[in-house]
């Protein structure tokens, strides 16, 4: 299983990159920095696969405050759920793992054999991956 979580850190000053006031689950506000994180989960363990760190808007609107610690000039802002996203479909996408979770029937699907709609897809798979419901 695949796990997302928010790990965060205290941190001092506010030139650490993404370092905002937030609250630290602690019961207190102070300056913190947020990854998301992405870990792989079996009943025999857990491995961290690879995080991204949530660089706050208000850090992507400060063009100055981004250049000064090194933040490249095209880095826009994301949110945590798309973070998450894009570290879920890095590792599936190196393991050449295909996924959908839900689209419409008449979504444009790019494969390697080219760009079909979606239930035009799914009458392509093999009986043993089809689902009844799609």
């Amino acid at each position: 299983m695949l796990v997302i979580d928010e790990p965060g850190d205290l941190k001092k000053g506010i030139a650490t990159v993404g370092v905002q006031r937030r609250y630290t689950g602690a019961g207190r506000i102070e300056n913190g920095q947020v990854a998301v994180q992405l870990t792989y989960l079996t009943p025999r363990g857990h491995a961290a696969i690879d995080r991204e760190l949530y660089v706050p808007r208000s850090w992507t609107q400060d063009t100055a405050r981004c250049r000064a610690a090194g933040i490249p000039d095209n880095a826009g802002f994301a949110t945590k759920p798309a973070l998450a996203a894009r570290l879920i479909g890095s590792v599936l996408e190196g393991r050449q793992i295909g996924c959908v979770l839900a689209v419409a029937c008449d979504d444009q699907i790019i494969t390697r054999a080219g760009k079909f709609r979606a239930d035009v897809l799914v009458k392509k798979l093999p009986d043993r991956l089809r689902r009844s419901e799609w």
